[in-house]
């Protein structure tokens, strides 16, 4: 019996996808996976963007607090963690803003690979996409599927365009 859990480890999704570790490291410098780090109490500041009249853009902080949670990297960030076994990290990803970023006098994050995580949702969204699907949840999702009336039609996880339409007089 498995834990419901918020995220995973590397090992955990590698184990449960059957791929390489090149694999997923190919998939997260790519942008195509985001992976994420936990983290506590760290003095966050999240925001948006904004730009000049000149299309200079600049930051507009909203949301200054201390965060506990998992935090998004950008695809650089996993490039060189993955360069380099290790990095300082003090710019993250969130659904919640624009940007988060450390402040005040706050040291960057050091992560190391081993610190690495994949939020349910990621792993959720990068499967229903690609079709990928561990043994527990059943079934891999079939290679084509579509709706009964082709108003719906799926290739390899992914939604097509356009679907075909069907004329009920020609048939």
């Amino acid at each position: 019996m498995e834990i419901e859990k918020a995220y995973f480890t590397l090992p955990e999704i590698l184990d449960r996808w059957s791929i390489s570790e090149a694999d997923l490291i190919y998939l997260a410098e790519n942008d195509k996976l985001r992976l994420s780090v936990r983290v506590f109490g760290i003095p966050l500041e999240l925001g948006d963007y904004e730009e000049t009249g000149n299309g200079e853009r600049f930051r507009v902080p909203w949301e200054p607090s201390r965060f506990s949670g998992l935090l998004d990297l950008y695809a650089q960030d996993v490039f060189q963690l993955f360069r380099c076994s290790e990095a300082h990290l003090s710019d993250f990803r969130t659904p919640r803003a624009s940007y988060a970023t450390l402040y005040g006098e706050a040291e960057p994050i050091f992560v190391m690979i081993g610190d690495l995580l994949l939020r349910r949702e990621e792993r959720d969204r990068f499967e229903a996409e690609t079709g990928f699907s561990g043994a527990e949840t059943g079934p891999q999702l079939p290679v084509f599927s579509a709706s009964p009336d082709y108003h719906e039609v799926r290739c390899g996880g992914h939604q097509c365009e356009q679907a075909c339409k069907i004329d009920p007089v020609a048939g």
